[in-house]
């Protein structure tokens, strides 16, 4: 009768020990509001405010329509956005409750059962084989534990990134234990899970591959159970293709869309693949430095956080060397004894590969979140790696120990848009996207207090600094432009609000975004011209041009009147009160200024004394 193990390896023990680690990390997030994309997947996604009820429209549309209202629109990175199973359980919870709480403990939640199954699928992969029994615990615990998730957990959006890896590592165990068992349903319940991962995020469709290689290194063969799996890809890419269209359609024009991009005869045009594999290169080693020493994090790396690198810069050839020797050692080694080693090497690089923008531009030059799924493979690695001195597995303990505090400090910059912008702009000060994020937060704020107070005064200034910065960066950034304008406004800085909205109309934004702030400026620019100046004729021309911006404005319809009426324009001056009033029939003061503008035109008798 063998003896029972210490608690410490009981299976039990372990897992609810890694559920708790996975949720405590994440507790502090529960109270944080709706932040970065939240916009796009809930809070400004139509679709999925409606509900169930939207579900038709998410499983049949581009991920980003519900939020643009129309199809070409969501497509503004290459290949468009394919992500229905995360927006229908936003619309579940959406429809149960319109805050942010129970997202936030469903991305919890899910995070620590990610953990558990992380943990399950690799005691099946190293059964059998002669490693320690802490192998899968550690590498579990420092998967959970890396600062590098929080944006995947503590942002709701983040969502499509656990559900992704859950079904994917889900598959993989299933169809290690089908093969194991001679169980020909597990292999069908795997390829199942990886549909379902697939649904959640496209770069699950990467285990199709992981899978057999997994197989190989465990087990020797196997192969007959990866079918189904396959098929479970094929019909991703079908469902995909017949919503999203088969190609990934023109580059995008817009830096903050795609990033490799250079001027040409004052026209941008994208970087061909050989130009852009140093900077990609320079990247990937920045995805290793941050898997080893994760502080600095940062939400942001859109232009120009990170510029664009030739092939004689040392860091690019350094990287080039460092990944050919990974992929050369991972061949080497896949059936030596560090095989697992190998096999954690090949799960980081090839998860990473459609992130990476090798083969095509993926929006931004890279983003943390992406290494959530590669990072399983690295820790992997490590991990066995560590496991080949035994001894040395108590390293382990002191970096998970690490890799918590750093997560659950960096998951209070999550808190709100303000916080995490405000202060991820500090560590990125050369991200134009960033500049602009921060200063539009900022902006926001300032709106909630006196606009003559000291600390107004400083948020609107301070965002006006950085919005000089986002577009000395990036001189056609319209957005930048438009929140420019709005800095200006509420200085009473009329002149520059209004060439801040014209360059915004200039670099791409549309008259139903511009037209609203830029009448209202060009209603106080009239205002300030009339009664500071006493120039009618600009204050009119002003007014005129806003009417026809914004037509039937009420302001704008009175400032006329009274312009009109200034100037000796009586009949003018009834008309623009006669649509005033049309407009605010019950206003006191639209009735009296009618009633003026009738008698001045002798249409009504003088009142009575």
């Amino acid at each position: 009768m063998s003896a029972k193990p210490p608690w410490y390896r009981q299976a039990r023990i372990q897992a609810i020990s890694l559920f708790a680690l996975g949720f405590l990390l994440y507790a502090n997030t529960l109270g944080h509001d709706f932040a970065l994309d939240d916009a796009i997947v809930i809070t400004n996604n139509t679709v999925v405010q409606r509900g169930v009820a939207g579900w038709p429209a998410l499983f049949t549309h581009d991920s980003f329509y519900g939020f643009f209202g129309e199809q070409e629109r969501g497509a503004l990175v290459a290949g468009g956005r394919y992500r229905p199973l995360t927006l229908a359980m936003f619309a579940v919870e959406q429809q149960l409750s319109s805050g942010p709480f129970l997202h936030h403990l469903l991305n919890v939640l899910w995070y620590a059962v990610l953990v558990v199954v992380v943990w399950g699928m690799l005691r099946e992969l190293l059964r059998g084989h002669d490693l320690p029994w802490w192998v899968p615990l550690a590498t579990a615990a420092l998967f959970a534990a890396h600062p590098l998730h929080t944006e995947a957990v503590a942002n709701i959006k983040g969502r499509d990134e656990i559900m992704a890896l859950l079904g994917a590592v889900g598959a993989t165990w299933s169809i290690l234990w089908a093969q194991r068992r001679q169980v020909r349903w597990g292999g069908v319940a795997g390829a199942i899970l990886l549909l379902l991962a697939c649904l959640a995020k496209e770069n699950a469709i990467t285990f199709a591959l992981v899978i057999p290689v997994a197989l190989y290194v465990a087990r020797g063969g196997g192969y007959g159970y990866v079918g189904p799996i396959w098929v479970a890809a094929g019909l991703y890419l079908m469902i995909r293709g017949s919503v999203l269209g088969w190609g990934l359609g023109e580059p995008a024009l817009e830096l903050m869309n795609n990033p490799f991009l250079r001027e040409v005869n004052g026209q941008m045009v994208p970087l061909g693949f050989w130009e852009r594999q140093p900077t990609v290169l320079y990247t990937l080693l920045l995805y290793l430095k941050l898997l080893f020493v994760p502080v600095g994090l940062v939400h942001d790396y859109y232009p120009a956080a990170i510029t664009l690198k030739g092939w004689t810069n040392g860091l690019v050839l350094l990287s080039l060397v460092v990944h050919l020797g990974l992929l050369f050692y991972a061949a080497l080694h896949l059936r030596a004894r560090p095989k697992f080693v190998a096999l954690g090497v090949l799960l980081y690089l090839i998860t990473l590969s459609v992130v990476s923008n090798v083969g095509f531009p993926v929006g931004t030059f890279m983003s943390e979140r992406f290494l959530f799924m590669p990072s399983l493979g690295a820790m992997l690695a490590v991990v066995c790696l560590l496991a080949l001195r035994p001894k040395q597995g108590w390293v382990v303990v002191p970096v998970v120990v690490v890799f918590a505090g750093l997560t659950v400090s960096r998951n209070q910059v999550w808190r709100d848009n303000y916080t995490l912008f405000t202060e991820d702009v500090l560590r990125q000060p050369r991200s134009a996207k960033l500049l602009n994020a921060a200063a539009g937060a900022m902006l926001d704020r300032a709106q909630t207090m006196d606009l003559d107070g000291e600390r107004a005064q400083y948020l609107i200034r301070t965002a006006r600094t950085r919005l000089d910065s986002a577009l000395a960066i990036h001189p056609r950034y319209g957005n930048a432009y438009l929140l420019r304008g709005n800095a200006a406004l509420l200085l009473d800085e009329h002149a520059a609000a209004i060439a801040d909205y014209e360059r915004a109309l200039q670099h791409g934004l549309s008259g139903e975004t511009v037209n609203g702030n830029l009448a209202i400026a060009l209603q106080r620019a009239a205002r300030r011209v009339g009664e500071e100046e006493n120039d009618l004729v600009r204050a009119k021309e002003y007014l005129l041009r806003a009417d026809r911006l914004v037509p039937n404005q009420y302001e704008t319809l009175r400032l006329l009147g009274i312009t009109s009426g200034i100037g000796g324009d009586n009949r003018a001056a009834l008309e623009y009160f006669r649509r005033a009033l049309e407009l605010q029939p019950d206003n006191e003061g639209a009735k009296q200024n009618y009633e003026t503008a009738l008698r001045l035109n002798q249409q009504l008798p003088p009142p009575s004394d």
